[in-house]
């Protein structure tokens, strides 16, 4: 069973374990982020290993919207620490329960990940192509 730690990410926080960090404010509350921002968490870990399972079970849950009933907050929604990590150990124990069912699970949710990185680039691609062919028309 991997373990985490969790602390409110601070301007300068440095760390030699592996870690990754969670938004902390707003709707998108629990979403796993590679580069922190000042409303994050910072996760930290004792492998790489474990580093890559909670990143993409913070995805997961963050996908199901398992973080939601627990923001608090009227203008700014927020979550709180202790809630976060409930959240999660309560996602890593399912995870656990049935580990072939959460890595196909995990596979299909990464290729689609992988599939709308893809798909961004294109519709950005296609606007490029928009603004071309309006520049041109304009500049003739």
């Amino acid at each position: 069973m991997h373990t985490f730690q969790i602390k409110t990410y601070r301007e300068g926080f440095t760390s030699s374990k592996p870690h990754f960090f969670i938004l902390s404010k707003g709707l998108n509350a629990g979403k796993p982020l590679e580069t922190p921002c000042p409303n994050c968490f910072a996760i930290t870990t004792e492998s790489e290993e474990a580093r890559n399972f909670y990143f993409w079970l913070s995805y997961g849950l963050w996908q199901a919207q398992a973080f939601t009933p627990h923001l608090t907050g009227s203008v700014v929604p927020f979550i709180r620490i202790g809630d976060a990590r409930g959240v999660l150990l309560a996602g890593q124990e399912k995870a656990m329960k049935d580990r072939r069912k959460y890595l196909k699970s995990l596979a299909l949710l990464q290729d689609f990940e992988q599939k709308a990185k893809i798909l961004q680039k294109q519709v950005e691609l296609v606007k490029q192509v928009k603004r071309a062919i309006m520049f041109q028309i304009l500049l003739e």
